[in-house]
Formats: structure tokens, C-alpha cells, sequence
């Protein structure tokens, strides 16, 4: 599908008419055309961790909280945010009571009520349902429902992290249609919401098409339509924007900045926002999947070795800072953390030590053998596959092979049931960029023992597949403790134990780059919604 090439809009008009993709009153709707360069492996919130899939997702799905332009938390389904002034936070922290917001209806036009964020919380939470994860959920013991637009939520210790939760709401009516196979069903695949707009169809690979709620709580959408189109690579997206194929371009890497400042005098503009995430390569910390790693000495070796800094200069054109933290670019991040320094003579000083012989061909060997794994990342990428080059020169300047292996984007972001690599820690080492959706610190599920994926706990979400029982436990002590200062050293000292493991190489952190035509206005980004936080606003010219 070619949403503007052969004539633009009428043209694909008439071709889905003639298909029957659409029905006639397309026609003469305005469409804004998002390009994406990353295939979806899911699209719905419950069941991804991918952020592409996440920001196609909330077009359609809305949970009980949402965040304003200056990242507070405000009230969607909600009326307004529980506190202890409004009576919504118990004195001890173990209740917390939303007021939902009257006349909501799902897509499909039935009611939305206290129900169905029961229900949802039972779906989380039922076993026979692969959810991304239970994180968080299973710290609720029950919910009460005491009116339709009372949700009542009770936990056993305080749980400072609970806006976190109900980011989205599944119908009750829906779940019950569609259990027991509900993972396997259609509504879960494309869900029903009570966000801006509805999703009218999903061909995979190909498009997403989302047409405008009409009872949207806020206002119906001011643009009736909304595509977006996948291409195979950020090449082929850069060129559909060239040509004016499409009108927003989604999450451009920061090398092609210089490209799209060409394109200025044709209308065409650079949107960008800062973020808080990191570019990163994982070193997989199952010893059966990655032996290699198991030892802490060659994983800080590797540190030395790779030129943080030349990345950032040579191919982002010095648009990102190094990184260092998995809060990275939040006020949560520790200030003390060092990038580990370049130093490829201490990184081969290291190798020698550990017993590391440079052999055949330049590559280290031990006892027969060969100092060399396999790295994995998203094809189709092009700032990524020249990291990628990059970083495997410098790890051969000091005698170690990385062999490349790219994957589709789905396959590596999947769950466990839909056989992700990350997920099932099928990797060696992997590249990937994790961030922080929400102004909220909570992230303990990327790091606890008990989030690791596996046969017997499929919603875990911890792809590091990394356990330190001195982490747990500060992780968990943060997330009972409501003082903030005191919740914000004890991140700092997880951050501290976690730099030293020296699992993870944080390469860089780059702004959030989209390109916008200039007919779309009321476009803006944002820094944890990302681009779908004010869509119901866009105006298409």
C-alpha cells in the first residue's frame, strides 16, 4: 500500500474502494499518514513491550490516568488523580480509590464502568493468559466495584508506584466473549478502547488503519482518518518522506538529521523532543544461554573496549550524549555514575589477564576456544547496523568476534508466548533502546530475579535475564517508601551495584526525532507520550 505515490490520497482512495478495504466515505475524509520502520508484533498495550507497537496501541486504548503536555498526571478515565487531599489515597497508603468519569463509552458504544477494570485486573492476572506482565498487579489482593464508577484498589503494603497501573482497559464484555483462547482471539490481537480513535483494520506488515471516535470524552478527533504505513527500513521510510508520502515519519534516527534539514524548504520540518531512554547492547546474563559473560572481568573489558563517544561524533553528528543508566535522562538517574572510560589498551590488558590469547586470524582463544558471540538488533536500521560495524571493529582492535545476527522487529520484541527472542533469552547479546514511559522511576520488572521470563512464568519481563538479590531488595524497599528523597537513593544505589555487574554497555541517548509535513498542525511530541498523547488535536491542512 502506497498511501500517496500514484496520485496521493484520491488514488489510495480508489484503490482500497475497489479492494473493499474501506468503505465509501473515506472518500472524502482527511487522512494523516503516520511511516513507521519498524514491523508491530502486537497492538495492544497489555500484551507488548515494543514502543512502536505501544504508541500504535494508545491511539485506540486508554487506561485510567493519562499525562498533560508537562508531564503530570491528569485523569482520562478518571475524573481526577487520587490523593490524600481528595479523599482518593488512605491514611496508610493500602487503598486507592478512582472516581471514574460519567458517559465514557468503548468503541463499540457499550458503557464503560468500574467492571471492566476489574476484569482487566482478573485478565492480568489470570495464568492462562500470556499477558507482557503481571508487574505491579500482583501487589493488588482485590478490588472493589462498589458503584459502575467506583474502583476501589487494595493493596497489602502501600505501593508507591500505583499511577503506573491500568494504563489500559479491556472490555468486560470482551474478555468474557473471548476466554478461554482469549490470547489467541481477534479483540486482543486488534482491541477495543475508549481512546480518540478505533482501529478499522491491521494487515500486518503492510498498515494500521484507525478511523475517528466520534464519543470520544475529550471531542471527536479533528482528522477522520489515520494511517500507519510500515516500510521495510528507515532508508525506505527516508525516502516515502522525500517524496511526500507521508506526513509524520515516526522515531528518525538522529543520522538522519542532516538529510531532513535538506528537505526544510519543501515543507517539510524536524519535530523533537527530549526523552529519557538509552541506546544499549545487553550482554545476556543466563550463563547456559551466553557462558562467555559469566565473568565479570571480560564484561567490563568490553566496556573499554567500545568508544562510546566516536559513535555519538561520527554518527549521530553529536546529537546524543553518552549513556549510563537505565534512568537515564530522568531526575532518577544517578549523577555519580561514570561512562566506563575508553581504553582499549586496558581492555586488552584485561583479556591477557583473564588468560585470553590472541590466536588465529586476531581473535583471542582460551583453551580452544574462540573469544567470540553473537549480536542481534533490528534489521532494517541503518543508524543500528553501522553502531553495529563500528562497535565490531573495535572489539576486533582488541581480539574479540562479534558476529552480527539481525532479526525482525517482531520477533525480537514478542513475548514469551509469541516466541521473542529477548523474552526467551534466545541472544548472546542484544541492542535494543528501553526508556522511561511515564514520570514515574518504577522499572523494578526489567531487573527482579522473579521477572525473568520462562516456561513457568511467561508474563515476566526482564529480558536481561539478570538476578542480584541485593538489587531485589532495594528495588523492593523503593517501591513501599513514599519519601521521595529517600526512594531516590535507594535508585541510586541499585544503579551503582547494577553499573558495576557490568552487563550492559549504555552506547548513547538521543533525542526524539519525528519529520511532520507542514499541513499536519497541532503536531507535538512528548517526552513519555511520545506522539500519541494529543492526536485528537492534529489538524490536517
Amino acid at each position: 500500500m502506497n498511501p500517496r505515490g500514484y496520485g496521493g490520497k484520491l488514488f489510495l482512495g480508489l484503490l482500497l474502494f475497489t479492494f473493499g478495504l474501506v468503505n465509501t466515505a473515506a472518500l472524502a475524509q482527511d487522512t494523516v499518514i503516520v511511516g513507521m520502520h519498524q514491523e508491530l508484533e502486537f497492538l495492544n498495550v497489555i500484551y507488548t513491550q515494543g514502543g512502536n507497537s505501544l504508541s500504535a496501541s494508545k491511539l485506540a486504548q486508554r487506561g485510567l490516568l493519562f499525562l498533560d503536555e508537562d508531564s503530570n498526571w491528569i485523569g482520562e478515565l478518571a475524573t481526577e488523580v487520587p490523593s490524600l487531599a481528595n479523599g482518593g489515597i488512605s491514611e496508610d497508603g493500602t487503598a486507592v480509590t478512582y472516581n471514574l468519569r460519567e458517559g465514557v463509552t468503548w468503541h463499540d458504544g457499550t458503557p464503560v464502568t468500574s467492571a471492566d477494570v476489574k476484569a482487566t485486573w482478573e485478565m492480568i492476572m489470570n495464568p492462562a493468559n500470556a499477558v507482557v506482565t503481571r508487574f505491579g498487579y500482583d501487589r493488588i489482593t482485590s478490588i472493589d466495584t462498589p458503584d459502575d464508577l467506583t474502583v476501589v484498589l487494595n493493596f497489602e503494603e502501600p505501593f508507591t508506584s500505583w499511577p503506573i497501573l491500568f494504563d489500559a482497559i479491556v472490555p468486560q464484555h470482551v474478555i468474557e466473549a473471548n476466554s478461554p483462547d482469549l490470547d489467541r482471539s481477534e479483540a486482543m490481537r486488534t482491541p477495543i478502547g475508549f481512546g480518540p480513535f478505533r482501529i478499522s483494520q491491521w494487515r500486518t506488515g503492510e498498515f494500521i488503519e484507525y478511523e475517528a471516535f466520534d464519543d470520544y470524552w475529550r471531542g471527536r478527533p479533528k482528522i477522520d482518518r489515520l494511517v500507519i504505513q510500515i516500510y521495510p527500513s528507515v532508508d525506505a521510510l527516508m525516502q516515502a518522506v522525500a517524496a511526500k508520502e507521508v506526513d509524520i515519519a515516526w522515531s528518525v534516527p538522529a543520522s538522519y538529521v542532516p538529510q531532513v534539514r535538506e528537505l526544510e524548504d519543501q515543507g517539510i520540518r524536524l519535530v523533537t523532543a527530549s526523552r529519557a531512554t538509552a541506546e544499549r547492547y545487553v550482554m545476556n546474563a543466563d550463563a547456559s544461554k551466553a557462558p562467555l559473560f559469566a565473568d565479570k572481568q571480560l564484561r567490563k573489558a568490553l566496556h573499554h573496549a567500545i568508544d562510546k563517544q566516536l559513535i555519538v561524533d561520527e554518527l549521530l553528528y553529536g546529537l546524543a550524549d553518552v549513556a549510563v543508566s537505565e534512568w537515564q535522562g530522568s531526575p532518577w538517574q544517578n549523577p555519580d555514575l561514570p561512562a566506563y572510560e575508553y581504553d582499549p589498551e586496558r581492555a586488552s590488558a584485561m583479556l591477557d589477564d583473564l588468560g585470553w590469547v590472541v590466536g588465529a586470524g586476531g581473535i583471542r582463544e582460551k583453551d580452544g576456544q574462540r573469544l567470540s558471540f553473537g549480536h542481534k538488533t533490528t534489521v532494517g536500521n541503518l543508524l543500528r547496523e553501522n553502531v553495529q560495524l563500528l562497535v565490531q571493529q573495535l572489539l576486533r582492535d582488541v581480539g574479540v568476534e562479534m558476529i552480527i545476527d539481525n532479526q525482525r522487529t517482531a520477533d525480537l520484541f514478542g513475548t514469551w508466548h509469541q516466541g521473542g527472542h529477548w523474552s526467551q533469552g534466545n541472544y548472546e547479546m542484544g541492542g535494543w533502546s528501553h526508556g522511561l514511559r511515564v514520570p514515574d522511576p518504577e522499572i523494578s520488572n526489567r531487573f527482579l530475579c522473579s521477572e525473568i521470563a520462562s516456561e513457568t512464568n511467561q508474563a515476566g519481563s526482564q529480558w536481561f535475564r539478570y538476578c542480584n538479590p541485593d538489587i531485589d531488595a532495594l528495588l523492593e524497599e523503593q517501591a513501599v517508601t513514599l519519601d521521595a528523597d529517600a526512594r531516590k537513593q535507594l535508585l541510586f544505589e541499585a544503579q551503582e551495584i547494577f553499573h558495576d555487574d557490568a552487563y550492559v554497555i549504555y552506547l548513547y541517548a538521543a533525542p526524539l526525532i519525528y519529520t511532520v509535513r507542514e499541513e499536519v498542525r497541532n503536531f507535538t511530541l512528548h517526552r513519555f507520550a511520545n506522539f500519541y498523547w494529543n492526536p485528537h488535536e492534529w489538524v490536517l491542512e
